[in-house]
């Protein structure tokens, strides 16, 4: 009993001590819990179920039931946070930013058969994986990545989904399917669930460690890839970077190679409207117009659009990045992917710009790259100390992000 009561008033207090919005998701189903799973470490059950029911009829805890719809197949998990009653117990306590949430044998190598965790059995490549993983979650939990001038702890994401600034539960994932080498993802962090759509706005605004920060744009490559994989070239058309970021016109020309048909890929960019125009009311009819001249335009790479041909785009940012990871995590370099940029201190450009030149050359089968990077907006940083003292910028500071800093350090 103990054991359950603390796991969840500890989830409890981490979820409130993040954003006094977010909310705990529980499963209310004794077929929610495999105590003895790898993914358990706790070996929770479904003993976890009393805990809660007991939390709701003492007031501590608000309770939102989940449902199934057997009609549209839509399905929520229930979700619980604390109540102003257990607030109050709460705000008597004091955490540093830096205290470990997870539990030491928490999991970060995942195997996943379709859209469920299934158990699969150690080896050297598996065992090599978690170390690298390992050693970057470490690496994350004494960094700061976020951006100053967001003044709210969560960023609306264009499908109006919240996505909380975390400062203490991001942790990332090495999720595969079939071959661990092969179909591979590094996910997990707050910053993983952003999208295209931010980066057109905010790409430079980024800040690691409270320092001169800058990234490498990999849609710089998306020309190299698109040769190695089909044997074409494809270089952005002026008239296209009028109305789309480089990252879009990548995104849409992948979108359109995987997808069957015309239809398909037509759908599928209505339901995603806002993350390719900056506005909603773009009407069905002017977003057709405009697809049909984005594929007259992107010859000769759209004779491929709806042949059921596969583009892995995803797949080889995320290749990129764990080759990448395999480098700087022994040598203790932060460094971070949002999509199809690298972010990281600019103090350690020339190493990261050498490594993935290398990386890049080596997949893509090329003799020799030369990257650039960018440079994200100053904020005047002095040049002593970890967590410097801000100068007077141009560029201006949330509370929210200088709040941060004094708890961090």
């Amino acid at each position: 009993y103990s054991k359950h009561l603390k796991l969840l008033i500890l989830e409890l207090f981490f979820c409130w001590t993040e954003s006094d919005e977010q909310m705990l998701t529980v499963s209310m189903s004794k077929r929610g819990y495999l105590s003895e799973s790898r993914y358990n470490p706790n070996k929770i059950s479904s003993y976890l179920i009393k805990i809660i029911k007991f939390l709701k009829s003492s007031d501590f805890i608000e309770f939102y039931p989940g449902f199934y719809d057997s009609v549209t197949m839509k399905s929520r998990l229930s979700r619980i946070k604390a109540s102003g009653k257990l607030i109050d117990l709460f705000k008597q306590l004091k955490v540093s930013e830096k205290m470990k949430a997870n539990h030491p044998k928490r999991e970060f190598v995942i195997k996943m058969d379709g859209n469920k965790r299934v158990e699969y059995s150690d080896d050297f490549e598996t065992q090599d994986v978690k170390e690298i993983i390992f050693n970057y979650n470490e690496i994350i939990s004494r960094t700061i990545f976020d951006i100053p001038i967001f003044e709210k702890s969560y960023i609306t994401r264009f499908d109006n989904k919240k996505i909380l600034i975390s400062t203490l539960g991001s942790q990332a994932n090495f999720i595969f399917s079939g071959d661990i080498k092969n179909n591979f993802k590094i996910d997990g962090c707050w910053w993983n669930k952003l999208d295209y759509d931010f980066l057109k706005f905010y790409a430079k605004h980024i800040v690691v460690n409270d320092k001169p920060t800058s990234f490498f744009s990999l849609n710089e490559n998306f020309n190299d890839f698109l040769k190695k994989k089909m044997g074409i070239e494809n270089f952005f058309k002026k008239k296209d970077l009028e109305s789309f970021s480089s990252s879009q016109i990548c995104n849409l020309i992948v979108k359109g190679v995987n997808s069957k048909s015309f239809k398909s890929f037509f759908r599928s960019i209505l339901l995603e409207k806002k993350k390719f125009f900056d506005t909603t009311n773009v009407s069905s009819e002017e977003i057709k117009k405009r697809m049909e001249i984005f594929i007259e335009d992107n010859q000769p790479v759209s004779n491929f659009f709806f042949k059921e041909y596969k583009l892995h785009w995803e797949e080889f940012l995320n290749e990129i990045f764990y080759k990448l990871l395999q480098k700087c995590v022994p040598a203790n370099i932060p460094v971070f992917m949002i999509k199809d940029k690298i972010y990281f201190s600019t103090d350690f450009s020339r190493l990261i710009k050498e490594n993935l030149e290398k990386i890049l050359a080596e997949v893509l089968s090329i003799k020799k790259i030369k990257l650039s990077y960018i440079e994200c907006l100053s904020y005047n940083f002095k040049s002593r100390g970890f967590f410097s003292n801000i100068l007077k910028s141009d560029t201006p500071l949330s509370k929210r992000y200088e709040q941060r800093l004094k708890q961090f350090k």
